[in-house]
């Protein structure tokens, strides 16, 4: 599939295929030119993409398009350049062996306001003093699991641009004195570990200097790329979430970066723009499309841009993936792309997710598929997750199937109540996000189904089969 072709539409098990009913055409990627992207160029000052991708709506639609594994096979512009392609383009890495250079460039990330880009965006200055101040053996990981169902943007830029990310990664070991170096990636993935395996073999023959890096696959779970679940599955234990306590004097450590702040990481210890950008993946009629926009662009221009139509207004956007938040379209009309003024606004993109709910589809009926697929993928550590996730699906299923009993939406507050922030880990708080954004942004929906009254009950979003 090329850039700019819609994909076929699969419905998620149990769905009507109402699409082009509720959608025109969707508008097209602008093309690129033919042939691999120029080499000594790059696409924008600042970037991290060479350019867009759309991808499949599903990544059973992905095999079946690139007739790979469950990512499938990149097509020949999903492929990036060479070593020696991007230290042409870029310059060489600069090193931040020694204390003096760690510090410079921990300060020019602090002045530059680097943060996370997975979805809780902390201050990479914040994490790293914290990991300088301990002394005990540490881990710096480059995150490309990429877990969300939803999202593809690390794939992408794991297979465009794999040396970027690693630079970034030799920076941050170097800047931290780090005693071992990874690339933690998604199991399922198995071309982005290809790709990436042959980058980090290419440096190796080229004599570049860094530290010895390892790329591990987890297993193929939602909970599998949370930090840590990383340290766990590193550890030789089960990769999941680990109860949120202060680690013992002495313990290892391990610092995890996602993979899209590392490449930023590497283009500011280059004196280059870092933060004038960001990735976004927005889900849409023609697939799951990746790009590049500015940092405050229109929001509303973003989803334009991914594929949605003119002059449909959306009934509302899915903001961050399964563990975001609705948000309702009057909201987002003067929002732009940027995570400060989005949380300003009680609002966050998460890990760059943006899914528009066109007008037709139940916003119940999504988040009772998604609520069943994130208790599914609990830990089942704690009676949040092993009682209080069922339970909370269970009600939302009841209300989009107009069978709940009187009263039914009163407990599935109150039931959000008692969830909220008891959790072992942080993954009940995303269901809680996810399901309290319903009741507040679909209320007036929510309450005809408790009264009984039926919808189209139609279903739009890709959510995977529950185990």
């Amino acid at each position: 599939m090329r850039p700019g072709e819609a994909a076929a539409w699969a419905p998620a098990s149990g769905t009507t295929p109402r699409w082009p009913a509720l959608f025109p055409a969707p508008q097209p990627v602008p093309e690129p030119a033919p042939g691999p992207v120029a080499h000594g160029t790059r696409p924008r000052q600042g970037g991290v993409l060479l350019h867009d991708v759309r991808w499949p709506l599903t990544d059973e639609e992905t095999a079946r398009a690139y007739g790979g594994g469950a990512y499938g096979e990149p097509e020949p512009r999903l492929q990036g350049d060479g070593l020696g392609e991007h230290f042409a383009d870029l310059g060489a890495r600069p090193s931040a062996l020694g204390w003096a250079a760690g510090e410079a460039l921990l300060a020019a990330v602090d002045a530059a306001g680097l943060s996370g880009h997975g979805g809780a965006h902390v201050p990479v200055a914040v994490k790293w003093r914290a990991a300088r101040q301990a002394h005990s053996p540490l881990t710096v990981v480059a995150n490309g699991a990429e877990s969300e169902p939803l999202s593809v943007k690390d794939a992408t830029l794991l297979r465009q641009r794999p040396h970027l990310v690693l630079d970034g990664l030799a920076l941050a070991a170097e800047a931290l004195d780090a005693g071992r170096v990874v690339v933690w990636l998604h199991g399922a993935d198995g071309v982005t570990r290809r790709v990436v395996q042959a980058a980090v073999a290419e440096r190796r023959a080229a004599g570049e200097p860094g530290p010895l890096v390892e790329v591990v696959s987890g297993p193929s779970h939602y909970l599998a790329g949370e930090s840590s679940a990383i340290a766990a599955g590193l550890d030789g234990r089960p990769a999941l979430p680990t109860v949120r306590r202060p680690a013992a004097p002495g313990a290892p450590r391990t610092l995890v970066h996602n993979v899209e702040t590392l490449a930023r990481l590497a283009l500011l210890a280059r004196g280059l723009p870092s933060m004038d950008t960001v990735l976004v993946t927005v889900v849409g009629p023609g697939g799951r499309h990746v790009s590049e926009v500015d940092r405050g662009s229109s929001l509303v221009d973003v989803l334009h841009r991914g594929g949605w139509p003119w002059g449909e207004p959306p009934a509302g956007v899915l903001l961050g993936g399964f563990g975001g938040a609705w948000a309702a379209w009057a909201d987002l009309q003067r929002a732009t792309v940027d995570e400060h003024s989005l949380r300003a606004a009680g609002l966050s993109l998460g890990a760059g997710i943006l899914a528009p709910l066109p007008a037709g589809v139940c916003p119940v009926a999504e988040t009772a598929a998604i609520a069943t697929y994130l208790a599914s993928m609990s830990a089942r550590q704690c009676g949040p997750c092993l009682f209080g996730l069922p339970a909370v699906a269970s009600s939302v299923r009841r209300l989009a199937d107009s069978s709940a009993p009187r009263g039914e939406r009163r407990r599935l507050a109150a039931d959000l109540r008692t969830i909220a922030g008891r959790g072992a880990c942080h993954h009940p708080d995303g269901a809680v996000r996810l399901v309290g954004s319903l009741l507040t942004v679909f209320g007036e929906h929510v309450e005809h189904h408790a009264r009984g009254r039926r919808c189209s009950g139609v279903r739009m979003l890709p959510v995977p089969e529950t185990p």
